[in-house]
């Protein structure tokens, strides 16, 4: 049986989760701070970091809220639906993702940190998320390359799992671009990512 204690922390530990979600909503994640968490959630500072670490580990949940609803967004399409503009679709999957990711430096440096680019380890959590995302992708191109009937057609000589690979450095690269202020449209982004995706996917 749970100890009053450990459900007294757990609790404590969702409202100041809650607390930032909410901070987050209403000012953006630049705005959010300790003080402000804690005074939210009516707890100490020294809760926050007590349950956290520190203030990247509470935002990387933030993080994390939003890369789920993505993946739950893409569980809830039927990848074999009656597809026009199959190439349109992925895009929109792309740039979902980019716009989750580069919501502000803090977000984009979040991402790269959990997913092991920038430090050594991959947070758990983050690669079962981010591994939910990739196959439903790669669901997506296989049954692309196996319906006749989608246009333009997609390329037969990788696998979807390549493919995805792939797409996968095009988006980091587009984030990357749009937050070093290479890029500052998004609109213009999509153009120069679709080029790039078609050039990569579809048959020569």
């Amino acid at each position: 049986m749970t100890r009053k204690p450990q459900q007294r922390s757990i609790a404590t530990k969702a409202r100041v989760l809650d607390a930032a979600r909410t901070l987050s909503k209403r000012h953006g994640l630049e705005q959010v701070t300790a003080e402000a968490v804690a005074q939210e959630a009516g707890v100490a500072k020294g809760t926050v970091f007590s349950h956290f670490g520190d203030m990247d580990g509470l935002l990387s949940y933030v993080l994390l809220d939003r890369l789920k609803a993505l993946s739950e967004q893409e569980n809830e399409q039927d990848p074999k639906q009656e597809i026009s503009d199959p190439v349109g679709l992925l895009m929109q999957r792309i740039m979902a993702m980019i716009t989750v990711i580069t919501d502000s430096p803090t977000i984009l440096r979040l991402f790269l940190d959990n997913i092991g680019v920038t430090k050594p380890n991959c947070a758990a959590e983050f690669v079962e998320t981010l591994d939910r995302l990739d196959a439903g992708l790669a669901v997506f191109l296989q049954h692309w390359q196996q319906t006749a009937s989608m246009t333009p057609k997609l390329r037969t000589d990788r696998t979807p799992e390549e493919m995805t690979d792939g797409l996968i450095a095009f988006m980091i690269h587009g984030a990357i671009l749009l937050k070093s202020h290479q890029i500052t449209d998004l609109n213009s982004l999509e153009g120069r990512l679709r080029r790039h995706v078609e050039a990569f996917l579809l048959e020569g």
